[in-house]
């Protein structure tokens, strides 16, 4: 599925508003790609062809529950192959083309992918496990994980 935003098409590779679908899945599911008729994730072998020889730019878009939007861009977007568990690798966070307070994905740059089933992080126990079972780019359980359990109350702010 492709976006435009501020004059450009992006490749949406992970979409979540309704959160009926459940991302508590496993390394295979995340590696095909899994959806539903509104949510889904593209996959890591597709992320992985879209970006592993020619990096993008990544932008995170994030809505609160009162219709804020939070835009994040990264410059030099990759995910590596199969054979590196699909780490994810950014050049730089563009602060000139986002509006979030820091770079929330700072702390899962150079990272591979772990699941419930898989555990690549860099904590000793799963991350993947204590986050929702949703499957992200962890490293000592970071502050990010957008394939978590979806908050569906105001509580939150953000969905």
């Amino acid at each position: 599925r492709l976006v435009q935003a501020d004059g450009r098409t992006f490749q949406v590779i992970q979409h979540r508003s309704k959160g009926c679908l459940s991302f508590a899945r496993g390394w295979v599911e995340y590696v095909r790609g899994f959806s539903d008729d509104t949510d889904f994730w593209t996959g890591l072998h597709k992320i992985h062809q879209l970006t592993g020889s020619s990096p993008k730019t990544l932008r995170v878009e994030a809505t609160t529950w009162s219709d804020v939007l939070y835009v994040g861009e990264y410059s030099g977007f990759s995910v590596g192959s199969a054979i590196n568990s699909y780490t994810m690798n950014y050049g730089s966070y563009l602060s000139s083309s986002s509006n979030m307070t820091s770079d929330s994905l700072a702390h899962n740059n150079g990272m591979q992918f772990s699941t419930m089933d898989r555990d690549n992080d860099g904590h000793s126990a799963s991350c993947s496990v204590s986050r929702g079972n949703a499957g992200w780019w962890f490293k000592a359980c970071s502050r990010s994980n957008p394939n978590g359990l979806y908050r569906d109350t105001a509580s939150t702010d953000m969905h």
